[in-house]
């Protein structure tokens, strides 16, 4: 609504001219009435750009509207013909009319960086700018020996970072960047780092080496049986039921039992499943960590991939599609893969503040 303050003081005034007739008289023309185009910059109403149409106070020119300045807010503001993207409140006539490029109402008129990720559009005193965030971007692979980043002019880039390592969880492996891409070299005839025993053999630690008598070092009484101290009766032959085997060689005190061996208790077997007396082949329904999986149940060659917290090896074998040092991770906001609730890549859903691009 268009406002107008009365300047005259009484009635005793006289006021000269069309523009002022009737000004303090029978009829006041003011918030925006008029008979005339005078009355629309007048000593009681000033509304700079408008004439006088069927008795309405209009803006002469298409695409303008009678409204206060950007920033600025009635009653106090001087209201005259703006150009409707001017204008702070769009009056009606400005209904329908599109903003020219380059100006908003709010931050939701204006686009973004060329990446969402890098920044967004800011709508500032009615004209669009960008808001760019260069650096590192918060969402990063873990261990992939790259680094994401946004340049200043908001496009995402991938550069080689030498220091950002796999950890497979493995202590018998060295966990480094090569060309570019994670590796874990397997450390060999090294004392286990972590435990102090054994060694590292083929990228795990064992407590002895069949194939290479100089790394055997088992205790008195016992002998290796190829990656495994057992004692001397496991490694000869014959069936020993007398001192615990279950097999021959094999169960109890020695080695476990591979399947269709005879066996007592899931421990005698490869397995780790004793049924009807023999030991049984790994299935993924069988309330045991065995065979390929990596997880009770989950992960490896098994349909379903395991939670949080158990076991991995490859992002594969986890719900969370993240695995780091050997257990998979929960989902967050900023593993760079899409997971848990998240509508894309580490936005949308309930626990994401980042919004996705389009949605």
């Amino acid at each position: 609504m268009v406002r107008s303050k009365l300047h005259c003081a009484g009635a005793s005034i006289f006021l000269m001219g069309s523009a002022l007739s009737g000004a303090c008289g029978d009829r006041l023309y003011t918030d925006g009435r008029c008979a005339v185009t005078d009355h629309c910059q007048s000593e009681v109403q000033n509304i700079p750009g408008a004439i006088c149409v069927d008795g309405h106070c209009t803006c002469a020119r298409p695409g303008e509207g009678i409204c206060c300045a950007l920033g600025q807010e009635e009653p106090s503001c001087f209201q005259e013909c703006r150009p409707c993207h001017e204008c702070g409140e769009k009056p009606a006539e400005c209904a329908g009319i599109p903003e020219p490029a380059g100006w908003c109402d709010t931050d939701a008129d204006c686009g973004g960086p060329p990446d969402a990720e890098c920044g967004v559009g800011r709508c500032v005193e009615g004209k669009c700018t960008l808001e760019i965030h260069p650096g590192p971007t918060e969402s990063q692979v873990r261990g992939d020996c790259k680094q994401i980043a946004c340049t200043s002019a908001g496009e995402v880039v991938e550069t080689a970072d030498a220091f950002d390592v796999y950890d497979d969880g493995n202590e018998c492996t060295v966990d480094l960047c090569s060309s570019g891409v994670p590796r874990n070299a397997p450390l060999l005839s090294l004392v286990c780092p972590e435990t102090g025993a054994g060694l590292c053999y083929e990228g795990r630690c064992v407590e002895c080496y069949a194939a290479n008598p100089t790394t055997n070092d088992c205790p008195s009484g016992y002998a290796c049986d190829d990656i495994a101290c057992v004692l001397r009766h496991c490694v000869n032959t014959s069936l020993d039921t007398a001192l615990g085997e279950t097999d021959f060689n094999c169960g109890g005190p020695c080695r476990p039992c591979p399947e269709d061996a005879r066996c007592l208790v899931g421990s005698d077997c490869i397995g780790r499943v004793c049924a009807g007396g023999f030991c049984r082949a790994p299935t993924c329904d069988d309330d045991t960590m065995n065979g390929p999986e990596t997880g009770e149940d989950c992960g490896g060659e098994c349909p379903r991939r395991c939670p949080a917290g158990e076991g991995c090896q490859t992002g594969a074998d986890c719900e969370s599609r993240v695995c780091w040092a050997g257990a998979c991770v929960a989902p967050n906001c900023k593993d760079a893969v899409e997971n848990g609730d998240e509508l894309g890549v580490d936005c949308g859903g309930e626990h994401c503040d980042r919004a996705c691009a389009g949605g």
